[in-house]
């Protein structure tokens, strides 16, 4: 390698260091456009579509377990009971945020379009069990029960219903085979059986 190579090559590094400095300090320094926000006081505006923490309104759920059904990383949990309308009943609906990839497959196969994304993205915790949100206070065992007892009511008065609808067509039918036979004031002959 000669002379001429070398400076060459010392010419080439500073112009070609000069160009990205160039862009460098015209995007740096330029006080019309801001780079850095300042964080907790100022945030990125959310764009339309983004997908976020999920929440599920519980109030329009069914609990047809669709969302468990396609989530692929089993990320959601749900419990249901046959209510005494023979509708389910969630007993317990949870999700683990620290395991959700944030895909929206859930979202996409909800029926009654319970399930949506937030615009929530804030969620730092120091234990693992701080990231799964419930989405129903109550205790699922206390619900199971309640349940159960109007399921069981229910019950008791469909039978109840029900008995009262057969003594009265009981009622009906011996009054109308009263109805049927006339009362002549004498007995009917009987017959004579063969010997």
């Amino acid at each position: 390698m000669g002379l001429k190579a070398y400076m060459n090559d010392i010419v080439e590094a500073v112009v070609t260091t000069a160009k990205g400095m160039r862009i460098t300090a015209r995007y740096g320094v330029d006080p019309r456009e801001e780079v850095t926000l300042q964080y907790p006081e100022e945030r990125w505006e959310i764009p339309e579509g983004y997908r976020g923490f999920l929440h599920n309104d519980i109030k329009k759920c069914t609990a047809c377990t669709m969302c468990v059904k396609v989530c692929p990383i089993d990320c959601i949990s749900l419990e249901s009971v046959r209510g005494a309308d023979k509708k389910m009943v969630l007993a317990s609906y949870d999700i683990n945020i620290g395991r959700c990839m944030y895909c929206g497959l859930c979202v996409e196969v909800c029926p009654p379009k319970s399930l949506k994304h937030t615009s929530g993205y804030e969620m730092a915790s120091v234990a693992r069990g701080e990231l799964i949100l419930h989405f129903i206070e109550e205790d699922a065992a206390e619900i199971r029960a309640r349940v159960a007892r109007q399921v069981a009511e229910a019950a008791a008065k469909e039978a109840e219903a029900k008995a009262a609808e057969a003594a009265k067509a009981a009622e009906d039918q011996a009054s109308a085979k009263t109805a049927e036979v006339p009362f002549s004031g004498t007995k009917p002959a009987e017959e004579k059986k063969p010997e």
